[in-house]
């Protein structure tokens, strides 16, 4: 029959208040012998009621786990009841006053246990930082100053609940669920199958698991785990507080989570620890010392490879790539079900996005909400996606909404060939890659990157905007501001993190003023020049190695590092506009909407400006539409010739005879 954790729990707190209302009788100066055998008895009686269920209790568990003595266990119960059970705080302060209100003493202990001189000496030398009980945070100090037996000991609600028979860890951690119906790749397989053997070597290693957000790699590491009996129970560095403190407060907790339920720890996306700030290395030095001070298996996950972790332990980094394109498709397929998309759309989403079973599952659920009952589509997929995988750009790139459409684009023939031929390649990627077998052939992410170039306002920045809305993705600016760093290496690591963020395929990258990160590699005379060179080889490498979509424009090509060219899908130059350009260009920005008066000569403005571009014309029209709006009257071609003046002025031009 089943221990009911909850009734031992109370038989054993109630012991606790037994032994102090004997305490009580027993330092007092006239004790009522009566009332003291009355009481003795009593426990006599809890304890043999309660042999059998205590000699298979979580506490005998949790004994048999961490070394612990029959008085280390007579000094957890009395720690929790002290904690956990207000009728014997009363009872407490008689036997220690006012202070027994902070916490159980060693001396209080004492007391409430019997313990004699001898016992009481050898405790106090015991009960240290590095005493299990203490070392685990099942206990902990309410103050210091104090000596050993005057220092109060509370315990933990977690401990409590723990031993009360509540097997959920708390927040902020996670008892990784083990997969139904793994679907794994080769290359997963073969990782998966090196893991059991890792957690069982001793000395135990530190197993860093690196690869995409949503892959499975704290999956991979509990079924791992299950194969020695033993649970991951994981802390999510993103879920608590940011900071050196907050850090080794929650790891203290996952310690403590993992001896209550004999499970391996593991301290997942620990890059987010690795941004720019000093503090990170502050963080990084503390999780390293955490893991050197846990005994046995300690796992940890990446999004970022090679994040430096200064542990004195074996480290051992294996790299957990997101499923192939057949394995996602089969997860697509088990989340959504049979038929519920034709398959050239299961082919496209699953091409496209590079996730693994829990962003797949995450997703598929957020979609069939969107869908409220109609039946799944794949843009209610996207839009799953979307909601569910953290790009985790915030800070380092914006979100741009695109607000124009393909009808504002005036550009030349052959240029807008080559934009279509960028979508295309986007759209079609699952079937010449993948069906027809090109990715042998293709750049080793297998993603598109594209460079824009041409002076300023000639609609690269738009262009890539409405490209993302055709490919249903969301366009983010990276802010080169918050990526260059002056400290050696950061800049890699900003860019490692803006790269991993977007590579599940749901967001289209746009470098603006690419050449102030792709520049020309120069020769090496100085420190800076190296390191300068070292920050283009690493971007060289990663435009080639991304999965996603980038899109980089520059108004210099030929400050752009001629490396980078054989890596792009497409290099597009946006030319300005010709005469008949202006002429539709003019025309476009002319919303139907606007108040118009008399004829324009649309030519005239268009021959006289020739040097405006499309944002330049744009600027005149919407000059002159405030100019009208101020005046309470219709556009005109007086206020549009006004406004062409004042542009062209701006643009630094000097006005020819018959445009004053």
């Amino acid at each position: 029959m089943p221990i009911d954790h909850g009734k031992l729990f109370q038989r054993e707190v109630e012991c606790v208040r037994l032994r102090a209302m004997l305490a009580i009788q027993r330092t007092a100066r006239d004790p009522d012998l009566v009332v003291a055998d009355r009481l003795a008895a009593d426990l006599d009686a809890l304890e043999a009621a309660m042999a059998d269920d205590r000699a298979h209790g979580r506490a005998r568990e949790l004994a048999a786990r961490l070394a612990l003595d029959e008085d280390d266990l007579e000094l957890l119960w009395t720690a929790v009841a002290a904690t956990a059970d207000p009728h014997l705080l009363p009872h407490l302060q008689v036997l220690g006053g006012g202070e027994a209100r902070r916490g159980l003493s060693l001396a209080l202990h004492v007391l409430v246990a019997d313990v004699d001189h001898d016992g009481a000496r050898a405790l106090a030398h015991r009960v240290h930082d590095g005493h299990p009980l203490l070392a685990h945070h099942l206990l902990v100090w309410a103050g210091d100053g104090e000596s050993a037996m005057a220092r109060p000991l509370v315990a933990p609600a977690r401990t409590i609940t723990w031993l009360a028979g509540d097997d959920e860890p708390e927040a902020p951690y996670r008892r990784v669920a083990l997969p139904r119906d793994p679907q794994l790749d080769a290359a997963q397989r073969e990782t998966a199958a090196f893991l059991p053997a890792l957690l069982a070597t001793l000395p135990a290693p530190a197993i860093v698991v690196e690869g995409p957000l949503g892959s499975g790699r704290a999956t991979a590491l509990a079924a791992a785990a299950a194969t020695q009996g033993r649970d991951v129970i994981a802390l999510d560095v993103r879920r608590i507080p940011h900071g050196a403190a907050a850090l080794e407060a929650a790891l203290l907790g996952l310690r403590r989570e993992c001896a209550l339920g004999d499970a391996i720890p593991a301290v997942t996306e620990i890059d987010e620890l690795g941004g720019r700030e000093e503090s990170s290395g502050v963080a990084l030095r503390t999780l390293a010392r955490f893991a050197d001070a846990t005994p046995g298996a300690f796992a940890l996950t990446s999004s970022r490879a090679d994040l430096e972790l200064p542990v004195a332990r074996p480290l051992v980094r294996l790299r957990w790539r997101a499923p192939d394109t057949a394995t996602r498709r089969a997860l697509w397929l088990r989340a959504i079900g049979e038929g519920t998309l034709p398959d050239a759309e299961l082919d496209r989403v699953a091409f496209r996005y590079r996730l693994g079973a829990g962003g797949i599952e995450r997703a598929s659920a957020s979609a069939r909400l969107l869908a409220a009952g109609a039946p799944l589509s794949a843009s209610h997929l996207v839009e799953g996606v979307r909601l569910n995988v953290a790009e985790r750009l915030g800070e380092l790139a914006t979100r741009h909404e695109v607000t124009q459409t393909w009808d504002d684009v005036v550009l030349a023939p052959d240029i807008l060939d080559q934009i279509r031929a960028i979508v295309a390649r986007v759209r079609h990627a699952h079937r010449v890659l993948g069906e027809w077998g090109f990715s042998a052939k293709a750049a080793r992410g297998g993603g598109v990157a594209a460079l824009f170039g041409g002076p300023p306002g000639t609609g690269k920045t738009m262009v890539a905007g409405l490209i993302a809305r055709e490919l249903g993705l969301d366009l983010y600016m990276v802010d080169l501001s918050k990526v260059v760093s002056k400290w050696v290496g950061e800049t890699e690591k900003q860019l490692a993190r803006v790269f991993e963020a977007a590579e599940a395929g749901h967001a289209l990258l746009l470098f603006d003023e690419a050449d102030a990160l792709f520049a020309r590699r120069t020769e090496v005379r100085s420190s800076n020049d190296r390191y300068a060179n070292l920050e283009v080889n690493y971007l060289l490498q990663r435009i080639e190695s991304f999965g996603g979509i980038s899109i980089l424009t520059t108004n210099s090509e030929a400050s752009i590092d001629p490396a980078l060219r054989r890596r792009l899908a497409a290099n597009v130059t946006f030319w300005p506009p010709d005469v008949d350009e202006r002429r539709r260009l003019w025309r476009t920005m002319l919303v139907a909407r606007a108040p118009i008066a008399g004829e324009l000569a649309i030519e005239a403005l268009a021959t006289e400006y020739e040097e405006m571009t499309g944002a330049n014309i744009r600027n005149a029209v919407l000059a002159a539409a405030f100019l009208a709006a101020a005046e309470d009257a219709p556009i005109t071609q007086a206020r549009l010739e006004r406004a062409a003046r004042s542009e062209y002025m701006s643009m630094g031009r000097v006005l020819g005879r018959g445009m004053h």
